[in-house]
């Protein structure tokens, strides 16, 4: 990687971070190597129709963040109503 390649700034959940350091640590690579890798094959592994393939576990995540919204909202539709 090239020192006049862009740079980015962003948050990410620590558990996330501290997955991506074990990772790297393993590889034998930096933080940066690990998450370009990880990037490059997200996108590689995307079909013909532009489709991303999102692993159970993301799913799962995704999943439970959705039903605590639905729950939140549901609580507060029926304390609205009484």
């Amino acid at each position: 990687m090239a020192r006049d390649d862009p740079q980015v700034n962003l948050r990410i959940p620590l558990e996330l971070k501290e997955r991506l350091d074990a990772a790297s640590a393993r590889k034998r690579r930096s933080l940066t190597a690990e998450v370009v890798a990880r990037l490059e094959a997200s996108f590689s592994s995307d079909d013909e129709s532009g489709d991303v393939h999102i692993d159970d576990r993301t799913l799962d995540l995704f999943a439970g963040h959705i039903a605590e919204k639905v729950v939140e909202a549901l609580d507060k539709r029926e304390k609205s109503s009484r």
